[in-house]
């Protein structure tokens, strides 16, 4: 069985991808926008299944899954 291996280098910043992966303004501002969207979906996804009481808007745990 082979053993597994752990990469502790630090994630690369988002100026280090550009230089390896260089991409049009245009674009990169499409994508902005998609993560904007994303980030904002998911903290309030986040708030709300913290905060709610009724149990089935609540998030279930893996281990009760």
């Amino acid at each position: 069985m082979p053993q597994s291996v752990h990469i502790t280098a630090p994630w690369p910043t988002q100026e280090e991808m550009e230089k390896r992966f260089p991409i049009p303004e245009s674009r990169k501002k499409e994508f902005q926008a998609l993560v904007d969207e994303f980030k904002a979906l998911l903290s309030n996804r986040e708030e709300a299944s913290m905060t709610s009481i009724e149990p089935e808007e609540r998030r279930k745990r893996a281990s009760a899954a």
